[in-house]
């Protein structure tokens, strides 16, 4: 049977036990050399350990336990109080019912507290779990971060996955694969993740988030950000633009920069305050830029758009109206109102009744509907339906139906016109139309 030695409401000086050692509301004085336990240490209430402490186990049944110095043990439960341990801790296992708080160092397999983890210094671990608070002031190297309040972190933060109930703030550096916080994450320097999912508010200053930022309300990063893909529910402001690939937003994306991207898709309204590139846009709302706007694909808005630069895309539909210095479509174009310093050219023009046009309008097919404004019209083939006013005509196929306006007409194939339509400087056929503007 192993010895056991006891310490009951006394202070007394120790050193090695070749046993089990127990304590009840006891204090150890191991200052000289340390304290060596073979066996496990028990403690019973409020106990206190002055030097450095070594054991197989640590066991608290109720109370809270200090170590005023390191200490080293397979494991470590303090069932029904708090830890606080001045230096170091090493362990395989830790479990803390309250509050754990250590102040150079701690390594562990799996550390569990209850209430409140406060390290004061390095932490490595496998995996740590905290029922409310973690605030780290080092270094944190963790795989698995488990926090159901808040966590705070000040130095270089790496880990596989953090999961947090309530709140999260990285004032270091942050390397991390998987963030998951219920409530709000703000990081105060750029990050490295892998995806971020967040059911309330974020806060970048920038960096890289690789494959998804998922957010419940608001999105937003001061610097640069580079992004897989971005689903928001509110609001995404970007400070200095970004690059990367879907950005899908269920209000409003303001960006200030430049911005390269796969596909942007809002339900509400979008202002870029800078050059924006893509393949694909659609926007329920209104869209206005000060730049160029360029998108491989369609582009779609149920509203306006206003750019102030050039508009390009594969096709154009625009329930509202366009504003730009230049529209070109490689497909089509189909707006109410369209005004441009330079002109509009799609292989396939239409512009809905009631429409107004100021600029030149190119391409292979253009339709006015009925009650259309228009200035000066390039085409191969241009229909031009009843109650329009339009400036020249330049085409090979010319139709005007009944009380539509036309400044002059001229084709080189055919001209079929209403007889109450009206052709101001009469109709020529020519042999060569002359060169468009665009």
């Amino acid at each position: 049977m192993a010895n056991e030695y006891r310490v009951i409401r006394e202070t007394v000086q120790l050193s090695k036990i070749d046993g089990d050692l127990n304590v009840e509301r006891g204090v150890v004085d191991a200052s000289d050399s340390g304290l060596v336990v073979i066996g496990v240490i028990r403690c019973e209430g409020d106990c206190e350990f002055t030097g450095n402490v070594e054991a197989q186990s640590i066991i608290s049944r109720k109370g809270d336990v200090q170590i005023v110095g390191s200490v080293k043990a397979d494991s470590i439960e303090i069932k029904n109080g708090s830890l606080r341990v001045k230096d170091s801790i090493i362990a395989d296992r830790i479990r803390v019912n309250k509050r754990l708080e250590f102040g150079e160092s701690m390594s562990a397999d799996t550390v569990r507290v209850g209430g409140t983890l406060n390290a004061l210094g390095d932490c490595k671990a496998s995996r740590i779990n905290v029922g409310g608070t973690f605030r780290a002031d080092r270094r944190v190297d963790v795989d698995h971060i488990d926090v159901g309040g808040s966590l705070t972190t000040e130095g270089e933060t790496t880990s596989r996955i953090i999961d947090v109930g309530g709140t999260f703030k990285a004032n270091g550096p942050l390397t991390v694969e998987e963030i998951d916080v219920g409530g709000t994450f703000k990081a105060e320097v750029p990050v490295q993740l892998v995806s971020v999912k967040v059911g309330g508010t974020v806060s970048l200053v920038g960096g890289k988030v690789e494959k998804i930022i998922d957010v419940g309300g608001t999105l937003k990063v001061e610097e640069h950000l580079e992004f897989g893909d971005i689903d928001v529910g509110g609001t995404v402001r970007l400070r200095k633009g970004g690059s990367g690939g879907t950005i899908d937003v269920g209000g409003t994306l303001k960006i200030q920069g430049d911005i390269d991207f796969k596909k942007i898709d809002v339900g509400g309204t979008v202002k870029i305050d800078g050059t924006a590139k893509g393949e694909s846009l659609s926007v329920g709302g209104s869209l206005k830029t000060f730049g160029d706007f360029s998108v491989s694909d369609r582009l779609k808005v149920g509203g306006k758009i206003e750019v102030d630069g050039n508009l390009k895309a594969q096709n154009i539909r625009v329930g509202g109206s366009i504003r730009a210095h230049k529209v070109e479509a490689e497909q089509f174009i189909e707006t109410s109102n369209l005004r441009t310093r330079h002109g509009a050219k799609a292989t396939r023009i239409e512009i809905d009744r009631k429409g107004h046009v100021e600029g030149p309008l190119i391409g292979e097919i253009i339709i006015l509907k009925d009650r259309v404004d228009a200035e000066d019209i390039y085409g191969d083939r241009v229909q031009i339906r009843s109650r329009c006013k339009v400036g020249d005509v330049y085409a090979n196929r010319v139709q005007m139906d009944s009380r539509s306006t036309a400044k002059s007409v001229t084709y080189t194939d055919e001209f079929k016109v209403d007889n109450r339509a009206n052709v101001i400087n009469a109709s020529q056929k020519s042999e060569k139309l002359p060169e468009p503007p665009l």
